[in-house]
């Protein structure tokens, strides 16, 4: 009796001790509470979704209201400033958007990082164990510094002045981000006295935190700073019906991985990004009929006030172009674009909720558009174009090498502005494109003839493309006579690719009750077109080309008659070259520019032939439903075709260096040098030996044997001397150029007493480096660059990768160019007996010195 007597006066003992320690602590947390609302009493305070109070020694509090940790987040980010223009500009959405959500205890709130790629249904019997497994994981933890009516007060000041590593603009350098950029990024080291939190704002479904950050870069060891805007969204609740994605139609995408008990694995799945176009519930009944409806939300482009006066109406009408195409798909005025507003106290271009066109000085000759996006579902909840300033020039130089053989109107250093609108809506309705979820169709020019681009009627219609989304920028295959006639010389406002797309991504259908319910749907959209090339849709191809019909900066479906015809064009440019493009009184570097903008347009007319050699096309196949194969290769005759088109270019090319012209450039061009040695790379290159070969095992009887390809190559390339014809100094340079690859190609160079006498010529890593440029960077667009850099990550978009092919052995090259070694010295001797010229015979017998070290 006596022990629980003892025990009862020990537990009331260690109650009261506990109640005075309650006590205690609550009067420690009223002080604290007390000193905590004094320390933010003086603070900017901004109330909205979270309520923000911004101190004047810079510290950020957010009271987060006990609502806030029922929703998912999107934390974004945005350039708002910087102070070097090399890797980042103002308006540029630059780290890739995380969904977040909040939790708590008594004492911390957390965020996680939500899962957005594994789905799984919540009565499925294994969705304990999914929870288990793919929990979301902490990315930070806040102290509560106070609790009070609903709130949870945390001082989120070090994590957005930070440099965090989850929301840094300072990115590691990525492999894939180079190669579809062009550029590595800058690489700077943080420092926290020139950085801090400059600016708060709150809105109803947003926060948006401004920061200072400064860095000292790697480079020249320099400072740079970046003003950054991040984003806390409000993510929908109700969330939009996701659409799967098919690789006959563009759009950028999300990737899923559904775990189910009712199928065997995981199933990996994507899902597309488009904007929430739905109908008004009152117009339900009316869209399903067939009726044209307006959407519940329209989506408003606001053009940026720093926009010259003059190009508004052109940038406003590329953008509402895209009406048309929402037509197709069952709405009306689904697509706006206002000025900035002036008297609206709502508006924010700040607000990621804001589309907005914004206009950026920078020396950058280029365009883009990018989107923000709910992983969760692939709903775009906001999307920017960035307009460079320098894109007009870029515009400008197009048009003039492109067309001015044709347009007399381009004869000027300052284009009539009616030109110019014409090239801006382009570029408006292009990037707004990629706004809408539209990747690129770099195939969709191969769907037109030579024969329908001279045509006034046709081009009238359809423009130079089937796709807005293509880069097809002007008529260069029109001829002098044909602007007159009524052919067009621009890009289609939106083509009927970019109509069909949008109706694949966006129409609604009442009788599919889920994404995976909707395929026969959408199947028989694309079904629809089966058989028409203009609605086909060409990935962008990377690291190089092997598919000729999908190609950037391309016309027609024959890209040799199209360079023979652009071809005409640039050497009548050239022949009035100073008159057409000089200025009085400016200096020859500034014609000099525009002098390489003719030959960068001669140079993509030769890269547009080389993929047919080895080339392959490719075509979208589903099983069960479509015959014939995904891989077609080039038939013999078109690669001979292609080789000797490219062989005659590179002998007849001389009209591009006019002596009188040349005369008054400081700057040498060894371009021509490049071309032979590229050609010839092209030829040997073991990546297109091995297509080739490849393409003769697949089909015999229309493929091209590799042994039978490089007799024709030397038999052509060696042509003066096979018909004891004098060498002038194009036929020596290719020759010897060839001679010298072939020797290094079939490693047998590798000898002392050779290397002396051969040129130091690596035609394959010409060849390569060439092709890589001719497919790499962007101009005028960089969705590339969005979908490479942190924005998007590099999963988002369907790209052709030119790798993965098999190389034809060096076991089968290298004794099938050491036989053609041994042609060459035949050929040499034969001629060096025949001709009467001292120049050729004293080339050939040099050579055949060169040749007998080699082989002997």
């Amino acid at each position: 009796m006596i022990a629980p007597s003892v025990s009862y006066a020990k537990a009331a003992s260690k109650a009261g001790k506990a109640d005075t320690e309650q006590k205690a602590d609550t009067a420690k947390e009223n002080t604290d509470s007390i000193e905590f609302k004094k320390s933010i009493a003086d603070s900017k305070v901004c109330k909205g979704m979270i309520d923000a109070y911004f101190g004047k020694d810079g510290k950020l509090i957010l009271a987060l209201p006990d609502s806030v940790f029922d929703h998912a987040y999107l934390l974004a980010s945005r350039v708002d400033g910087v102070s070097e223009t090399t890797d980042l500009v103002a308006g540029e959405m630059n780290v890739t958007p995380i969904v977040i959500r909040f939790s708590r205890d008594d004492n911390t709130v957390f965020m996680h990082l939500v899962q957005k790629t594994p789905v799984i249904n919540s009565s499925d019997p294994i969705f304990s164990s999914y929870q288990k497994n793919f929990s979301d994981p902490i990315v930070k933890g806040f102290k509560i510094k106070m609790k009070e009516a609903g709130h949870s007060y945390i001082d989120v000041t070090n994590f957005f002045m930070g440099d965090e590593k989850l929301i840094t603009p300072i990115k590691d350098p990525s492999p894939i981000a180079m190669l579809l950029s062009g550029k590595k990024g800058i690489d700077g080291s943080y420092y926290e006295d020139a950085s801090g939190i400059i600016d708060v704002k709150s809105f109803p479904e947003n926060v948006i935190i401004k920061s200072r950050l400064a860095y000292t870069t790697d480079k020249v060891t320099k400072p740079y700073t970046v003003i950054v805007a991040r984003s806390i969204v409000r993510l929908p609740d109700v969330m939009m019906r996701s659409r799967l994605q098919d690789n006959r139609v563009g759009y950028f995408y999300d990737t899923k991985e559904l775990y189910s008990s009712e199928i065997d694995g995981v199933k990996p799945y994507q899902i597309i990004n488009r904007f929430r176009v739905e109908p008004r519930d009152e117009d339900l009944e009316a869209y399903y009929a067939g009726e044209l409806v307006e959407p519940k939300r329209q989506i408003v482009f606001y053009i940026d006030s720093a926009f010259p006066e003059k190009w508004r109406p052109a940038v406003k009408e590329g953008v509402e172009y895209w009406n048309k195409a929402f037509e197709a798909a069952g709405f009306k005025n689904v697509v706006e674009a206002r000025n900035f507003p002036t008297d609206d106290p709502d508006f924010d271009s700040d607000d990621v909720r804001r589309n907005c066109i914004r206009y950026c000085v920078t020396p950058t000759a280029n365009a883009m558009g990018s989107s923000y996006v709910d992983p969760r579902t692939g709903e775009i909840l906001g999307a920017d174009v960035i307009w460079y300033h320098n894109v007009i020039q870029l515009v400008h130089d197009w048009r003039f090498t492109q067309t001015g053989a044709v347009d007399p109107r381009v004869h000027t250093e300052v284009f009539p502005d009616s030109i110019m609108h014409e090239s801006l809506t382009y570029v408006a309705a292009h990037e707004v494109g990629h706004c809408l979820g539209l990747m690129h169709n770099m195939g969709a020019s191969y769907a037109f003839s030579v024969e329908d681009l001279r045509d006034p009627e046709f081009t009238q219609q359809y423009g130079t493309t089937p796709s807005i989304m293509d880069y097809a920028r002007n008529n260069y295959v029109a001829q002098p006579g044909d602007l007159e006639r009524g052919v067009r010389l621009t890009p289609p406002p939106i083509g009927v690719y970019d109509i069909h797309a949008i109706n694949w991504g966006y129409r609604l259908f009442p009788e599919s009750d889920d994404l995976f319910a909707e395929r026969p749907l959408l199947e028989k959209i694309i079904r629809e077109h089966d058989g028409d090339p203009k609605y086909e849709f060409g990935a962008q191809q990377i690291l190089g080309i092997m598919d000729p019909t999908d190609q950037t900066e391309d016309l027609s479906n024959d890209l040799m008659r199209a360079g023979d015809l652009s071809i005409s064009n640039l050497r009548l440019i050239m022949e009035n070259f100073e008159d057409w493009a000089g200025v009085k009184g400016e200096d020859y570097p500034t014609l000099y520019e525009k002098y390489v903008n003719v030959l960068k347009q001669y140079s993509r007319h030769i890269s547009h032939v080389i993929p047919y050699i080895g080339g392959v096309r490719f075509r979208e196949i589903r099983q069960k439903e479509d015959t014939g194969d995904a891989r077609i290769y080039i038939p013999k005759y078109e690669q001979k075709k292609a080789m000797q088109w490219l062989l005659n270019e590179a002998r007849t090319c001389g009209w591009l260096e006019p002596a009188d012209l040349m005369m008054k450039f400081d700057e040498p061009q060894n371009w021509r040098q490049r071309m032979e040695r590229t050609l010839v790379g092209c030829f040997i290159s073991p990546v297109v030996l091995g297509r080739i070969k490849a393409g003769y095992e697949r089909n015999p009887s229309i493929g091209y044997k590799v042994e039978d390809f490089l007799d024709d190559v030397t038999d052509e390339i060696f042509i003066a001397s096979l018909r004891g014809e004098a060498l002038n100094d194009t036929e020596i340079n290719l020759q010897s150029t060839a001679i010298a690859s072939f020797a290094k190609a079939s490693g047998l160079d590798t000898f002392t007493s050779s290397k002396a006498a051969l040129a130091d010529v690596d035609a394959v890593a010409e060849f390569n480096s060439f092709m890589q440029l001719a497919s790499g960077p962007a101009v005028a667009c960089s969705a590339d660059r969005s979908m490479a850099s942190s924005v998007s990550d590099e999963t988002r978009a369907f790209f052709r990768v030119a790798m993965g092919d098999n190389p034809l052995p060096e076991s089968q090259m290298k004794p099938l160019l050491a036989r053609q070694l041994r042609r060459i010295r035949s050929i040499y001797s034969k001629a060096a007996k025949k001709t009467s010229d001292t120049v050729t015979k004293e080339y050939y017998i040099y050579q055949l010195r060169v040749l007998d070290r080699l082989l002997e």
